[in-house]
């Protein structure tokens, strides 16, 4: 990958960053169980907020296990472009935040979930254009069953450096569904066609 397309690259990624931090404002964030009680954890999910981030929930995240013997719950109250979202995840699951560039999938169609906004997920990206003129990847989202996460840009990435790769929760660094078997779904355009292909998790990926 030469210079400009490094540049290019990373300019499309401090973009999407800034604009994903000024979306995303959490409230108040509450980590613990209702007749226990728990603990105030807002600084910490904001940190995910900046860049719209899923991470797991637990223990380990907030150093502190408010009721050990019990399971607890990570309570999210936040604003994504003024629109209010009140989330619930148990421990040990993926918390998402929705309409921050990841969604939930409701089915077997494709397509944004209940409760995301038009536009939810980060569209085409500055300084990408065609690779090679052939292909320009659209939009990737991995996962299973409801829960898919936006890989859009690592797709992006291996596109145009030529590279195949493999659907794994090691390549994109998250398992968005632990104990399910996941697919890449990839929208993409190529010779003025747009089209749609489908990867289960371990499959070689490449065009």
């Amino acid at each position: 990958m030469n210079r400009s397309a490094l540049a290019s690259l990373f300019i499309g990624w401090a973009l999407m960053s800034s604009a994903l931090a000024q979306r995303i404002y959490v409230e108040s964030a509450y980590y613990g169980t209702r007749n226990r009680g728990g603990m105030d954890v807002t600084r910490q999910v904001q940190r995910f907020a900046r860049h719209g981030e899923p991470f797991r929930v637990s223990n380990e995240l907030f150093g502190f296990d408010p009721a050990p013997t019990d399971q607890k719950t990570l309570v999210v109250a936040y604003t994504v472009d003024g629109r209010r979202y009140r989330t619930n995840t148990d421990e040990g699951d993926v918390f998402y935040f929705r309409g921050g560039g990841y969604e939930e999938e409701p089915g077997p169609g494709y397509g944004p979930g209940p409760g995301y906004g038009a536009g939810a997920g980060p569209g085409p990206e500055p300084g990408y254009g065609d690779y090679e003129g052939r292909i320009r990847i659209i939009r990737a989202m991995y996962g299973a069953r409801g829960r898919y996460v936006d890989v859009t840009r690592i797709v992006r990435d291996f596109v145009m450096s030529g590279e195949p790769f493999s659907a794994s929760n090691e390549t994109f660094g998250i398992d968005p569904y632990k104990g399910e078997t996941k697919h890449l779904r990839i929208t993409y355009a190529q010779d003025g066609e747009r089209r749609e292909s489908r990867w289960d998790e371990g499959d070689l990926v490449g065009f």
